[in-house]
């Protein structure tokens, strides 16, 4: 068999093929109208099949081993048409007014779009083909990943509609720690001359002024009483002396630290070092009841901890109540990174769909998923890098319901 009698062979077949699948029911033809109300028509490659009289296109959306494409094949009277006796052009009608255009040309039985057909695959298609100088025009709906809700719906649900908008994304390290003494406000006191201590003043815990008298210690050279001041104003956290007791030459007998200010000793692991820097804000909470305060990183130890292999991070806290008190354990968010971001949704917008990470747009009764390219995120913001656009209104809190919706809808992927 030549090659010329095997492609006439082939056509003819292929003819005969379409020829059948319409004589047994598969191009029915009592009309769109009908159709409508019913399933649509399908063609004979499983697309969407239209018709204006003896003329009609099928419209596929291709997508094995290639970007989703539109294919098109045309049909007179039941048979295959030539694809280069037919012009066809498709404008794609897409939720919140976006409009996107296809032109076609010839590829071997079939016509193809010039360019990919993004997801999602919801819109009104509006078909407008041209055979041997007669127009047709058609238009449906095909939608995925939709669904209408009432307002009182919407409002018993507690979904909020929200608005995609500018954002300051804050990236953190967690890192936990404990409180600890200032030691820039903390003063060893030590009597100037060993001696007997005669008279104990001040006890663990009192609040002292600068110049009050701690102890009285009765000199050992001149057996003369002198008083052991406090150097500094503050609260004694240490006392190591008892009256009648002897205080040695160089003996700490009281240790006095000014709480108004203390230090979070935050541990933080190897991985995360290089993102340290001092000036960084950290937010502190110890979890006991006490509000959450903030602080700034005023140390990076040069050391590692062989046990942990984490890094001493330091961060000073304002303490005028004094509620920060040192020992209590506290965990710190330090702020390694703020950055602004014109593009953002709140994180409990973002669901699943098919395999895409969606926000659900919002106009009116109508919710429209629409995959999106998440970027930064934080406990309040999600960086959304593509897929929507500011000033677009999306379901923010509860946005799980409006994906069961759609669930429930059987708005699903099919072309």
């Amino acid at each position: 068999m030549t090659r010329k009698q095997a492609s006439v062979l082939g056509g003819v077949l292929i003819a005969s093929v379409v020829g059948l699948w319409f004589a047994i029911g598969g191009g029915n033809r009592q009309g769109d109208a009908e159709a409508a109300r019913d399933e649509p028509l399908k063609g004979p490659h499983g697309g969407r099949l239209v018709r204006d009289g003896d003329f009609a296109v099928e419209v596929t959306i291709y997508e094995r081993g290639v970007p989703p494409e539109f294919r098109v094949y045309a049909f007179e009277r039941e048979r295959p048409l030539d694809p280069a006796e037919v012009t066809v052009a498709i404008t794609l009608h897409r939720f919140g007014g976006r409009l996107d255009r296809f032109r076609f040309q010839k590829r071997d039985d079939y016509i193809v779009g010039d360019h990919v057909v993004h997801e999602p695959h919801s819109f009104v298609v509006e078909v407008v083909a041209e055979h041997r100088g007669k127009p047709h025009r058609w238009s449906y709906e095909s939608w995925e990943g939709r669904t209408e809700m009432s307002p009182a719906a919407i409002a018993s649900s507690r979904i909020s509609i929200e608005t995609v908008g500018p954002a300051t994304i804050r990236q953190t390290i967690t890192a936990y720690g404990r409180v600890v003494p200032n030691e820039d406000h903390l003063a060893h006191v030590i009597p100037r001359y060993p001696g007997v201590v005669r008279e104990v003043r001040k006890r663990l815990g009192d609040a002292v002024a600068k110049g009050d008298v701690l102890a009285v210690v009765e000199s050992n050279q001149s057996l003369q009483p002198y008083d052991v001041k406090a150097p500094i104003a503050g609260t004694v956290i240490g006392k190591d002396v008892t009256a009648g007791e002897f205080a040695r030459e160089g003996e700490v007998i009281y240790t006095v630290a000014d709480l108004g200010t203390v230090w979070a000793d935050l541990n933080v692991y190897h991985e995360d070092f290089d993102r340290l820097k001092i000036g960084q804000r950290v937010s502190l909470e110890t979890g006991q009841g006490i509000a959450k305060t903030e602080g700034r990183i005023i140390y990076l130890s040069p050391f590692g901890a062989e046990s942990t292999q984490t890094l001493l991070a330091r961060a000073e806290i304002s303490n005028p109540d004094g509620d920060w008190r040192p020992g209590l354990f506290v965990t710190g968010e330090i702020l390694v990174e703020e950055a602004g971001v014109a593009t953002a949704v709140k994180p409990s917008a973002l669901q699943t769909f098919r395999d895409w990470d969606v926000v659900f747009l919002n106009e009116g009764a109508v919710f429209q998923a629409m995959p999106v390219q998440p970027g930064r995120r934080d406990a309040e913001w999600v960086e959304i890098v593509e897929g929507v656009e500011p000033g677009e209104r999306y379901a923010a809190e509860n946005s799980f319901i409006v994906k069961a919706d759609i669930g429930k809808s059987g708005a699903v992927h099919e072309h």
